[in-house]
């Protein structure tokens, strides 16, 4: 029966006795290295024959397949070798047995792989085909659209999408950095927290993300501290900046993506319940008799 099975697979009867159904992690870091020494020592063509028949090798291992096919498009962009055209269908066949593996990550890389491609042929249409294997939560996704927009001229599309993409890594990020910075100060890592603080402090003034965002992560800090003179001075600032809260939207970083509207409504509700947080919180009992804290609050 080999034979026969071999014929339908529309495979050699040695791929069909070779057959393996994974490599591990080693394994195919090994044939990796081996095949960028291949590179050096042997010439592209010499490699190409390599992959191949190492592809024969392992049909079924389509992380190995992926990394192989990568590995000889980016030398062929590179000029590595003559006529880089007539690899195309070779290439981009491993690239589809990537894209219909079980394994999401596989998948998105395969997926990247190919819209990277088409984008270099300026075949618009099968780029946007091989976006939609990316998610929608994925920043990468708003990132190949800007490509692609830019690509077809559509300047301000592209923009958005990319603008859209660094609000959105943003808003990640101070995410991360937040949950960081709880654990640090439930661990008593007053330090690392202030660090980690600190940190979300540059991020929101990278990101044009307005004063009251630039001082509020170190709020938690200096009242885990019960460091007297910084709360004052943090709470004097976001006092005097809540109406900042909202400055991205005026932001150029961000200058066409379209935003509800252009205030903040909330500016006095959110001024009351700070004055009110510091009044009354039990984390800022060790203030009172300040004066200087009695007074900001009494003028606010």
């Amino acid at each position: 029966m080999l034979a026969p099975i071999a014929r339908l697979l529309h495979i050699s009867l040695d791929t069909l006795l070779a057959f393996r159904e994974n490599l591990t992690d080693a394994e195919i870091e090994e044939l990796i290295r081996e095949m960028e020494k291949m590179f050096s020592e042997e010439g592209y063509e010499k490699t190409y024959q390599w992959a191949v028949n190492t592809i024969n090798e392992y049909p079924n291992c389509n992380l190995l397949i992926w990394q192989i096919a990568v590995m000889l498009d980016s030398r062929r962009i590179l000029g590595e070798c003559e006529n880089p055209d007539r690899y195309d269908d070779q290439i981009n066949s491993w690239y589809e047995l990537a894209l219909n593996d079980e394994n999401e990550s596989i998948q998105h890389h395969a997926a990247d792989s190919l819209f990277g491609f088409y984008l270099r042929k300026q075949n618009y249409e099968m780029a946007e085909k091989y976006l939609n294997y990316f998610s929608d939560y994925d920043p990468m996704k708003k990132v190949n659209w800007g490509r692609l927009y830019m690509e077809q001229g559509k300047t301000e599309e592209a923009y958005e999408k990319l603008e859209n993409a660094v609000f959105s890594e943003y808003t990640t990020l101070n995410l991360a950095f937040s949950i960081m910075t709880a654990k640090a100060l439930k661990e008593k890592n007053g330090a690392y927290a202030r660090f980690l603080a600190e940190k979300m402090c540059t991020l929101a003034a990278v990101f044009d993300m307005g004063k009251y965002n630039q001082c509020a992560p170190l709020l938690n800090i200096v009242t885990a501290e019960k460091n007297v003179e910084d709360t004052f001075q943090v709470a004097k600032q976001l006092l005097e900046n809540v109406d900042t809260i909202c400055d991205f939207r005026e932001s150029r970083l961000y200058q066409h993506m379209e935003f509800k509207t252009a205030e903040n409504p909330y500016t006095r509700e959110m001024e009351e319940n700070l004055l009110t947080l510091f009044r009354d919180g039990e984390d800022f009992s060790y203030m009172k008799g300040y004066e200087p804290w009695e007074k900001l609050l009494g003028k606010s």
